[in-house]
C-alpha cells in the first residue's frame, strides 16, 4: 500500500508533464522512502531505473550499461566506456520521447569518481538541456546531496530545476499506519519506531504496544534489534565511534564537552564526527527560540526516534537481551522510564500540532518561530524551560506539554505563568497552551471557560 506520499507524487507528475528537460533532485535520509516513491513515480512510464552501490566504478559503470540495454532489449554488448558515453546513447535513442532516469544512490558514483558532477554538468549545458528526459539524481547522504549537488560551488549550480527533501512521516501521517490501537498506544508506537514506513509497517495490530516493541526491538531476531548499527555501517567507515556519541546523547549527553567526557573521544573530533552524524539527519542542533546556533546553550538531540528508542533501551541492555532476558528489561528498564521518554516525543508532536494549525490560520496569531526555550531564573537560581513558544511580532504563546498518567491541574499553568517572566519578552498580547494526556482538572477548566488566553488542548484534539 502506498501512503503519505500523495503530495510529493502528484508534484512529481506535474514536472514530468511539462514535457520538458528536468533535472530533479531528492534526497532525505536512509529509510524515509525515497525509492519507494520513485518507484511509485515511475510504475507508469517510461523508466530506467538505476541503483548505484558501495563499488568501484567499473563494477558501477557494467551494472548502469546492463539496465540500459536491458530496458531497450539488447543483449551481448560491451559496457560503455564511460557514463558520459551512456548517457549520451540513452539521449539518442530517446530522441524527443519522454523518458525518466533514476540513479538512486547517486552520492556512491561520485565518491568513486569526483568528476562525474562536472560531466552531468557539461553533458547538461551542451547536450541534455534541449532534450525531453526527466533525470532523477537521489540520495541518502543530505550533507553531500546539499552541498555537492545543490551548493553553489557545485557544478550542478543552477541546473537543477526542482528538489525535494523527503522527510519523515508526520506523526498525523504515521497513524495512518496504526489503525485498532487507542490514541495513547498510536503515539506511544510513534514514538518508538518513528515516521518510517519499514518500521510502521512491521507493527501488529493482534499484539499489545508491549508486545510489538519487544518484537521489534527485543528479540535478536527482531526487525530492530540490529538496524541502527546496519545503518551506521552503510554510511560511515568508523561505526563505532559514532554508535558512541549517539549513545552519549542518549544518555543525556548535549553538548560537544560533554559528549566528548563521556566518549573518551578527543572534542575537536567529536565535532567532526557530530557534523557527519548531522549531515545524515540522525543528530540535530536544537538551540533556545531567539538565541544563536553558536551560544553556549546549544544542545544536540537524536533526531529519529527509531534511534533515540534503540540506543535508550537496547544498545544500554544488549548484554542482558542477548540472554534472552526480555521481560527483565522490559520490566526493570522500559517500562519505568516510558512515561520520561515519551514526554520529549510529546513535545516534538505538539510543536507538529501547532506548526499545522499555524499553517492553516487556525492559531490566535500568525507564528513566524515556533520553538522550544530555556535559561536562567536569576531570582530563584536554577534553569526553567518552556516546551512551546511561538512568536508573532508582539503577540507570543507560551505552551506546556505533559505525558503523565495525572491531569493537569493549575499549578502547572502557574510554573509556566512564571518561566514566561523569566523569558523576558514582554508581549502586548499573551496566551497560554497547555497539552495534557490525561485531561485537565475542574479549576483549570473553569479558569480556561473565562479567560480567552488559555487554551487546553487534549489528547484526542492532536489527533485529527
Amino acid at each position: 500500500m502506498f501512503i503519505g506520499r500523495k503530495k510529493e507524487l502528484d508534484n512529481l507528475n506535474e514536472l514530468f508533464e511539462q514535457n520538458r528537460f528536468h533535472l530533479f533532485v531528492l534526497y532525505g535520509r536512509r529509510r524515509v522512502g525515497k525509492t519507494t516513491l520513485l518507484k511509485e513515480f515511475c510504475k507508469d512510464k517510461n523508466a530506467i531505473f538505476f541503483s548505484a552501490e558501495q563499488s568501484n566504478e567499473k563494477m558501477n559503470l557494467e551494472k548502469f550499461s546492463y539496465a540500459i540495454f536491458e530496458h531497450y532489449g539488447e543483449s551481448n554488448i560491451e559496457s560503455f566506456a564511460s557514463f558520459e558515453n551512456a548517457l549520451k546513447y540513452i539521449n539518442d535513442q530517446q530522441g524527443k520521447e519522454r523518458l525518466v532516469l533514476v540513479i538512486d544512490e547517486f552520492p556512491y558514483l561520485a565518491r568513486a569518481n569526483k568528476a562525474i558532477i562536472s560531466m552531468f554538468q557539461h553533458l547538461i549545458d551542451h547536450t541534455l538541456k534541449e532534450s525531453n528526459l526527466f533525470i532523477v539524481l537521489c540520495g541518502s547522504y543530505m550533507g553531500f546531496m546539499e552541498k555537492e549537488v545543490l551548493g553553489s560551488k557545485s557544478p550542478l549550480f543552477g541546473r537543477r530545476t526542482a528538489q525535494l527533501h523527503l522527510k519523515p512521516f508526520s506523526y498525523l501521517t504515521s497513524l495512518e499506519f496504526l489503525d485498532g490501537f487507542s490514541n495513547e498506544d498510536k503515539l506511544m508506537l510513534y514514538g518508538a519506531v518513528g515516521g518510517t514506513a519499514p518500521y510502521l509497517e512491521q507493527i501488529r495490530q493482534t499484539l499489545s504496544v508491549e508486545d510489538n516493541l519487544k518484537s521489534l526491538f527485543l528479540k535478536k531476531m527482531g526487525y530492530l534489534y540490529e538496524e541502527p548499527m546496519l545503518l551506521l555501517k552503510q554510511e560511515v567507515q568508523e561505526p563505532g565511534v559514532y554508535f558512541a556519541i549517539i549513545e552519549a546523547i542518549a544518555g543525556g549527553a548535549g553538548t560537544s564537552s560533554e559528549i566528548s567526557q563521556k566518549t573518551g573521544e578527543d572534542a575537536a573530533k567529536c565535532l567532526k564526527y557530530i557534523k557527519v552524524l548531522r549531515e545524515l539527519g540522525l543528530v540535530y542542533k536544537e538551540t533556545p527560540l531567539g538565541e544563536k546556533e553558536t551560544g553556549r546553550k546549544a544542545r544536540y538531540r537524536i533526531s529519529d526516534f527509531m534511534f533515540r528508542f534503540w540506543f535508550r533501551y537496547v544498545a544500554t541492555n544488549k548484554s542482558l537481551l542477548e540472554t534472552d532476558a526480555i521481560d527483565i528489561v522490559w520490566n526493570k528498564r522500559i517500562k519505568p522510564d516510558l512515561l520520561t521518554y515519551m514526554g520529549y516525543v510529546f513535545e516534538l508532536i505538539c510543536k507538529e500540532y501547532m506548526i499545522q494549525l499555524n499553517s492553516r490560520g487556525e492559531l490566535p496569531i500568525l507564528a513566524t518561530k515556533i520553538g522550544r526555550w530555556w535559561g536562567n531564573d536569576s531570582v530563584a537560581k536554577k534553569e526553567v524551560e518552556i516546551d512551546l513558544i511561538a512568536i508573532d511580532g508582539n503577540n507570543i504563546i507560551f505552551g506546556e506539554c505533559k505525558w503523565t498518567n495525572e491531569i493537569m491541574k493549575s499549578n502547572v499553568l502557574e510554573q509556566l505563568e512564571r518561566a514566561a517572566d523569566v523569558f523576558r519578552e514582554k508581549r502586548e498580547n499573551t496566551w497560554f497552551y497547555l497539552f495534557s494526556k490525561s485531561g485537565f482538572s475542574p479549576e483549570l477548566i473553569k479558569r480556561a471557560s473565562v479567560e480567552e488566553n488559555i487554551v487546553l488542548v487534549a489528547l484526542d484534539d492532536i489527533m485529527v
